[in-house]
């Protein structure tokens, strides 16, 4: 296998190199016979059980040894997961289909496993009586709405899917508490964005290649589109808005190399966002990457961004194309064979309306959660996670959602206001642009209980609080040239 360490490297170094690789290799193997299996038209079920039980055992073990690594190995991994689910499908029903299977596939399995290895790695350093920092806003506001979850079940038609999903919720809880505690340094919070970043190369790669073979994997409205590793194309053009948006707002700061690197990842990841033909990730792209040039002062983010949004909608017009049916939101619209509407916008209008009367079934906890697919004719999600919040978990749930939300604010400007320059800034500066991405897809998306992008985002988030708490004295200036790129990164000049 490629992931091969010698256990001759110098005191016990070897021993988390040596289970990282074995953890990388037993990831690609298996890979490697998913992929097999679902091209042959082979049955998920052979592909689920031996990833799941393989990858269970082979992070039990390295969370034994080393509980960061462990960490940084799940975060790297969990994008790639949701493809082994067997009821992963094309029929946009993201609701009652994909309900039940939240505990028995690898995703949700390793959600149960995060949750538990953690749970003795806070144990462990209660009884060795470690520090820890104070919990941030948000992630005490986190916590609140993972609790909601908890509650709707009360009223719930389906308490375990209802359970389920709240399980899944406390997990990103329990990753956002874990990683405010680990990032204690800036070379924890690199390896975690190493371990961000890594985790698209096998969705974004999948797409290309199915791009390349003119394969969409998801029709709707008329577009062949890609979801990747991903359940459904909108939780996959999400995902890539947050790695766009941070990328972007770091890139002046990484070494050369690193830099090329991530520009290639950027490009890839641009490509595949445009082909999830998911217009509320473009336009959250878009107003993050403003945002971004905008908090961060960085002109030359402005010029590109503007150039490249008029040359795209010259050169591509099924961008253009995508937004005609917005047009006619009242009327005009046809109607497709499952009696849906094919301007989005209004079928989401008239679906809300829908929506809504569930919420006075129980207006204090809610009709539980993901019970909205379950109780309409369509079997969908809602599409708006306020009105989400208070169908499925009551007023008492969209107070928790709203609060959580705020928190959200924050800790943006807590990390814009205490990091200090450079590399430090250029992260509070990103995740300021991801939080802005998130609320405006939030108000036509369901992002809140899309967990696989809360495990990126509450990462992304954990690392802009740990850049405030660096002692005064490691920040120092950062000399940058007229384009704000830094030169301290830049390669130095051959002596003379």
């Amino acid at each position: 296998m490629i992931a091969s360490v010698s256990p001759r490297a110098s005191g016990s170094d070897w021993i988390p190199k040596a289970l990282f690789g074995l953890g990388v290799d037993a990831v690609l193997g298996v890979s490697v016979e998913a992929a097999y299996e679902l091209a042959v038209g082979g049955p998920k079920l052979l592909v689920v059980l031996p990833i799941t039980a393989l990858l269970g055992l082979v992070l039990v073990v390295i969370g034994l040894v080393n509980f960061q690594l462990f960490v940084f190995i799940t975060i790297a991994v969990r994008a790639s997961l949701d493809i082994t689910r067997p009821d992963l499908g094309n029929s946009g029903a993201a609701g009652v289909a994909t309900a039940g299977a939240s505990g028995l596939d690898p995703a949700g399995a390793l959600a149960v496993v995060f949750m538990v290895a953690s749970l003795f790695w806070f144990m462990s350093r209660r009884m060795a009586k470690a520090t820890s920092p104070p919990p941030s806003v948000h992630r005490i506001a986190l916590a609140a709405f993972a609790l909601t979850g908890y509650l709707s079940v009360i009223a719930s038609s389906r308490p375990l899917v209802s359970f389920l999903e709240a399980v899944r919720i406390s997990a990103v809880a329990v990753m956002l508490a874990v990683m405010e505690v680990l990032l204690v340094d800036r070379a924890a919070i690199k390896r975690l964005l190493l371990a961000i970043y890594l985790s698209a190369v096998v969705p974004v790669g999948l797409t290309l290649f199915y791009i390349v073979l003119h394969k969409p994997q998801f029709t709707s409205g008329g577009f062949g589109r890609y979801q990747g590793t991903f359940s459904q194309p909108n939780p996959f053009a999400i995902y890539l808005t947050m790695l766009i948006v941070m990328g972007a707002a770091m890139l002046p700061h990484l070494k050369v190399r690193v830099r090329i690197l991530m520009l290639v990842l950027m490009a890839a990841c641009v490509v595949c966002l445009y082909h999830t033909y998911t217009r509320s990730a473009w336009v959250a792209t878009v107003i993050g990457l403003v945002a971004v040039a905008v908090i961060g002062r960085r002109k030359l983010l402005a010029a590109t961004l503007v150039a490249s949004v008029i040359v795209a909608l010259i050169v591509v017009p099924t961008i253009s194309q995508r937004f005609e049916d917005l047009a006619s939101v009242a009327g005009g619209t046809t109607v497709n064979a499952q009696g849906n509407t094919s301007n989005s916008l209004a079928w989401r209008f008239d679906y809300w309306g829908q929506v809504l009367p569930l919420a006075y079934r129980n207006p204090l906890t809610g009709i539980g959660l993901k019970m909205s697919s379950f109780e309409t004719t369509v079997a969908k999600e809602p599409h708006n996670d306020f009105l989400r919040a208070f169908v499925e978990t009551g007023s008492i749930g969209v107070l928790a959602y709203l609060a959580l939300l705020w928190s959200m604010i924050l800790v943006a400007r807590q990390g814009l206001k205490g990091s200090g320059p450079g590399f430090d800034r250029s992260i509070a500066v990103g995740f300021a642009g991801c939080v802005i991405a998130f609320v405006l897809i939030s108000v036509v998306s369901n992002v809140i209980t899309e967990v696989i992008v809360l495990w990126y985002y509450v990462a992304f988030a954990a690392a802009a609080y740990a850049v405030t708490k660096f002692p005064q004295s490691e920040r120092e200036p950062e000399p940058v040239d007229a384009a704000g790129v830094s030169t301290r990164l830049l390669p130095s000049p051959p002596p003379a």
